[in-house]
């Protein structure tokens, strides 16, 4: 049978201007003169990773409210929970054993029994539908990590968990949780999404949620668009629409997509990653739609090919399926990398058979030469799983591969010395185009074509910070790259009025041309130093990176603030602030800027500040209404506002 399915092209970086924001400005001013510069810092901070794979970026948090940020990282079911203490010396300490190695998706931090420090919840994935599982909770008992899921009343649902959020949805002070998972499988009776009340004394109860519940998502970013105070939901995934639910304040959502949403909406099917920000000062969040294929889209008649290098790299679907292509080359082959995930163990390897008598060898993992003699012909009967490749003459080949029944997730096949292919089926295109929607009073206007067709691409990630200094929110995402080669994510400079400027000469993606691929990260000040730092997850098989701002932007000004607990104790998730300088007012939500399956809670906020030196006023409003105010500060200082338990 031979199944058809609809290159990925990846833009690798020139200089681009987004007009974007504000429709009625329409010249743009001319791009800080200083480019925005990291160095990847990992190593000599002791953020020592192995190359493993991620699951859509880290949870970023200050675990033990010491006004350093710890991470937690998630390197999905391939080691331990990984937790990384900061310490006041900027360097990161590595705590062992704060869970075992399971099948890790999202994570999350937040302080849900109000003794100041803060606990973590994990979202841990249900076996395919044939072991649903509930999240876990650890308690964070000064450092310590106890697993207090079954004490806590929440051990007997469970699911295809994905993402979890810590959010207070009856703005009773306390932080209640949303549990949100991959689709149900038919012998699922459990909710699609669990939501969970705190009811004090360390203990949760499930609320029913209807609509909510059954939601077709597994991420979802926490936000207030319409800036009513209570929180509300935009629910996305991969493969289908996203959706917005304003919160009504009682553990139930009104779905208002179609109220919200620019008419004639698609729903922006494909969303991966999303990252909230005031892009034009005008005090409401803004959206940046980060989307793509993930892989098991990918597995399905992708190719990469590059002819200067005379490299291509293959995947399809690991489904019952026989397909085939016809390859160029003027020499002998190189089979690189053949490789697949196997969903049975009776595949344990896929084998690859040589010319017409189907000659097997050794499935090549690393470089393994082929010569024309060697492949002579193409066998006329193919009946048995695996590759098969013969030389036709005239410096053609064939290759066709062949799964008898559902074997793998998807196989994937490397060669060097190809100058060129055909295909009688039409390689998929991976890009997916990414959406900004400028918010307009808690309507949402789809400026997306702003965005360049140059950032066209398969983008698994974006995150925000003020990355120098001006004033003006940017973003930074993060692409997925080729088949087996990373490229440099890109930068989107905000230029303050209506445009963005782009770049890829940032330092920020140490993993270019290695064979793993962009997933995502959050930006934040690690080192309290005035500058966003990025830390980033490379998956498939790559590493963890921390990227310090070195950019030499010293006409520039910041402000550090730290939002801690209001006067009645209630954390800093779901706090306001706002700071006013002689040139704008700024706003941001504490929380998590962007989301995919993990949470950060960032309530060390940063505002860059242009050329003012003076902050007027600063404000928070907590989500329990009470207020705190500033007067007349300097600028480039830390300052907190709130107290600590």
């Amino acid at each position: 049978m031979n199944i058809r399915k609809p290159v990925s092209l990846v833009a690798l970086g020139v200089a681009i201007v987004v007009q974007s924001a504000c429709s009625h400005q329409k010249v743009a001013r001319p791009a800080d003169t200083n480019p925005v510069v990291f160095k990847d810092v990992s190593d000599s901070v002791g953020l020592v990773t192995q190359a493993n794979w991620k699951y859509g970026g880290p949870a970023v948090a200050d675990l033990n409210n010491d006004g350093h940020y710890d991470f937690l990282l998630s390197n999905h079911n391939s080691t331990p929970v990984q937790l990384f203490m900061g310490k006041p010396d900027n360097r990161f300490k590595e705590v062992k054993n704060v869970f075992a190695k399971v099948d890790l998706h999202g994570i999350s931090a937040g302080d849900y029994d109000a003794d100041g420090d803060n606990d973590i919840l994990l979202s841990l994935g249900g076996g395919n539908g044939l072991k649903p599982q509930p999240q876990r909770l650890l308690r964070n008992d000064n450092g310590q990590y106890t697993d207090v899921t079954e004490e806590a009343g929440i051990s007997k649902l469970g699911a295809r968990g994905r993402s979890v959020r810590w959010v207070d949805l009856d703005n009773d002070g306390d932080l209640d949780f949303m549990q949100v998972n991959a689709a149900k499988m038919v012998n699922e009776s459990a909710p699609r999404n669990i939501i969970f009340e705190n009811i004090g004394n360390g203990n949760f109860r499930y609320v029913k949620s209807p609509g909510f519940e059954e939601v077709e998502a597994e991420r979802v970013l926490i936000t207030d668009y319409d800036n009513d105070n209570v929180m509300d939901v935009i629910a996305f995934t991969s493969y289908d629409k996203t959706s917005i639910w304003q919160g009504n304040g009682d553990f139930t959502f009104t779905n208002t997509t179609d109220a919200v949403f620019p008419q004639g909406h698609d729903g922006y099917p494909g969303a991966i990653t999303i990252a909230q920000a005031d892009i034009d000062n005008d005090g409401d969040l803004d959206y940046y739609f980060a989307r793509g294929k993930l892989y098991y889209t990918i597995a399905n008649n992708s190719i990469s090919f590059d002819k200067e290098k005379q490299t291509l790299d293959l995947r399809d679907v690991g489904s019952k399926s026989h397909d085939g292509l016809t390859l160029y080359a003027d020499s002998d082959l190189v089979l690189n990398d053949f490789y697949h995930f196997p969903k049975a163990k009776l595949l344990e390897f896929m084998p690859v058979f040589i010319g017409a008598n189907k000659q097997q060898i050794t499935t090549p993992h690393a470089d393994h030469t082929v010569t024309q003699a060697q492949a002579k012909g193409f066998p006329t009967e193919i009946t048995e799983t695996g590759w098969y490749l013969g030389y036709l003459g005239d410096n053609k080949w064939r290759l066709e591969w062949m799964l008898t029944d559902d074997l793998a997730w998807d196989v994937r096949a490397s060669f060097t010395g190809v100058s060129g292919y055909e295909a009688s089926w039409q390689p998929q295109n991976l890009a997916v185009p990414d959406v900004l929607l400028r918010n307009d009073n808690g309507v949402l206007t789809d400026i997306s074509q702003r965005i360049p067709e140059k950032l066209n691409s398969n983008n698994w990630g974006v995150t925000t910070g003020d990355f120098n200094n001006d004033g003006n929110a940017d973003f930074f995402v993060y692409r997925f790259g080729e088949l087996k080669r990373r490229v440099a994510d890109v930068m989107l400079l905000n230029n303050g009025d209506g445009h963005f400027t782009s770049s890829v000469a940032h330092n920020a993606t140490t993993e270019v041309g290695l064979k793993s691929h962009g997933d995502s990260g959050v930006a934040f000040d690690f080192d309290l130093d005035g500058k966003i730092d990025i830390l980033s997850g490379d998956d498939d098989n790559g590493k963890w990176h921390l990227y310090k701002n070195i950019t030499d932007n010293t006409d520039n000004n910041h402000l550090l603030l730290k939002v801690g607990y209001s006067q009645n104790g209630v954390d800093p998730y779901g706090a306001k602030v706002w700071i006013t300088t002689h040139n704008r007012t700024q706003y941001k939500l504490i929380g998590s800027s962007n989301a995919n399956h993990s949470q950060s809670l960032l309530n060390i906020a940063h505002f860059g500040l242009g050329q003012d030196d003076m902050i007027s006023d600063i404000t928070v409003r907590w989500r329990d209404g009470t207020t705190q105010t500033l007067k007349n500060k300097q600028a480039n200082q830390l300052l907190t506002l709130g107290k600590s338990l």
